[in-house]
């Protein structure tokens, strides 16, 4: 839908305008404000009820605050025609972007497109080195409540996740993420802290830790593992069992 060309410039006018000092006296302050000529008010009440305020801000240069004070003092709404064209043109944008975006290609199973691929991996790189604001953080402080309903949906499924993970530890099962937050069939605190830094000293820890798979208390050591009597000794009266690792 295109529409006509705004007639002119907005001018400035100064006018005055009562106040309260503060010293609580009554007087009256210069105000610079835009102001619309006979032309450029036709043309605000002819397209402001039938199109998108952002097209009517693209074509005259109005910003938000000025556009709804003019509307105000005009008396104009959006008509129930202009409402059904505006939701019609702005579903038809976003279904161009979601296609655009192979969105729709991922609710039918099929994986994105290469092109957006390398565009989303550039948009991330470019938010790690700071050349771009993330898209959390935008619609964090541009959309509070869409934020907030956001990350309450996030957690309800990260919850569901790590439930799931937690079936697959203990019947044994391959593990299908890489949550770090799963805690291997409840060992206690000393013997999970005895597990990471068996780790980290080169030990070999088994991810099947179930009762079922036979691996939950063995705790393995190659030529790579810098071993210490002292902590094996802690290990075995953990629970523990310290063996040789045997190559298949």
């Amino acid at each position: 839908m295109r529409i006509d060309a705004f007639p002119g410039v907005l001018t400035k006018q100064v006018s005055l305008r009562p106040c309260v000092t503060k010293k609580g006296r009554e007087s009256m302050k210069r105000v610079y404000e835009y102001v619309l000529t006979a032309e450029q008010e036709a043309w605000l009440r002819k397209w402001f009820p039938e199109v998108e305020n952002s097209r009517i801000k693209e074509a005259s240069g109005i910003k938000d605050a000025t556009l709804h004070r003019f509307a105000r003092a005009l008396g104009l709404t959006k008509s129930e025609k202009g409402l059904r064209g505006i939701k019609k043109r702005q579903a038809a944008h976003v279904k161009r972007l979601l296609e655009k975006n192979g969105y729709y290609d991922s609710l039918r199973g099929r994986s994105p497109s290469e092109a957006t691929r390398r565009a989303t991996a550039q948009m991330w790189k470019d938010v790690r080195e700071g050349r771009r604001e993330s898209p959390v953080s935008i619609m964090k402080r541009e959309h509070p409540r869409r934020y907030r309903k956001w990350m309450e949906r996030k957690s309800v499924e990260r919850k569901e996740t790590i439930r799931k993970e937690k079936l697959r530890v203990v019947y044994g099962l391959e593990r299908k993420t890489n949550l770090k937050c799963v805690v291997m069939c409840k060992y206690t605190k000393s013997q999970t802290a005895h597990r990471y830094n068996a780790l980290r000293r080169g030990y070999i820890v088994m991810e099947d830790c179930s009762e079922q798979g036979g691996e939950r208390y063995n705790i393995y050591y190659d030529d790579d593992t810098v071993r210490s009597d002292e902590f094996e000794k802690n290990l075995c009266s953990d629970g523990f069992s310290v063996i040789q690792w045997q190559e298949q």
